[in-house]
């Protein structure tokens, strides 16, 4: 009867090792799979990162100079920008220019090839005689994104930017559509050189800064 006793008490000993065992090696695999599940979650959090690893600060835009106004220059703007006011949906300003040369035996290609310089002038004149035209400022911007933001499919969604005459800084904001996923991208530029260095200074994804 002793043995019999013993034996049972042998058994039910070694089930309740087993047992502590199954439930230590179970306990392990959940914390393993925890920690799995951690480091992926990780993982994809740094893969959804649209920022390039090394990032392009320094840029050479394309600028133009200035034409220096003379009274002339100044008595056209009157003239043209008076008669395109009129106009309520400030439309056909070549057609306006055309009919302005006409009325004053002016050639027009030449006087709308003067009107353009004209307008240039008096609307970046204050900051310098160099500028960043609209189509050199699109490409620049087009390349700041190129160098700086990967994905296999970027769309522009909209843009906004603003310059800071004093300090000659020009804030910049995109809404990106990358890859399905939307995102805001915001940087500053410092103009040096006569605007023709462009050097990032700030850039961020959705609010959060990255690192230069």
């Amino acid at each position: 009867m002793g043995f019999f006793v013993n034996k049972l008490i042998l058994i039910v000993s070694l089930g309740l090792v087993l047992g502590a065992c199954s439930a230590a090696t179970d306990m392990e695999e959940s914390s393993e799979n925890t920690t799995d599940e951690a480091v992926e979650a990780v993982e994809e959090t740094e893969e959804k990162s649209i920022v390039a690893d090394e990032m392009t600060t320094t840029f050479y835009p394309e600028v133009t100079r200035l034409r220096h106004l003379t009274e002339e220059d100044l008595e056209w703007y009157n003239i043209i920008i008076t008669r395109l006011n009129a106009i309520d949906d400030f439309s056909g300003d070549r057609e306006t220019v055309y009919e302005i040369a006409e009325e004053y035996g002016e050639d027009p290609e030449e006087l709308y090839f003067d009107w353009l310089e004209i307008w240039d002038a008096k609307v970046h004149g204050d900051n310098g005689n160099y500028a960043i035209l609209s189509e050199a400022y699109s490409k620049l911007t087009t390349e700041i994104i190129e160098k700086n933001i990967v994905g296999e499919k970027i769309e522009h969604s909209s843009s906004r930017s603003s310059l800071d005459e004093g300090n000659l800084t020009t804030f910049v904001q995109h809404e990106l559509d990358v890859d399905g996923e939307l995102y805001e991208v915001a940087y500053v530029i410092e103009h040096r050189d006569d605007y023709k260095i462009a050097e990032i200074i700030e850039f961020s994804v959705n609010g959060e800064k990255t690192d230069l």
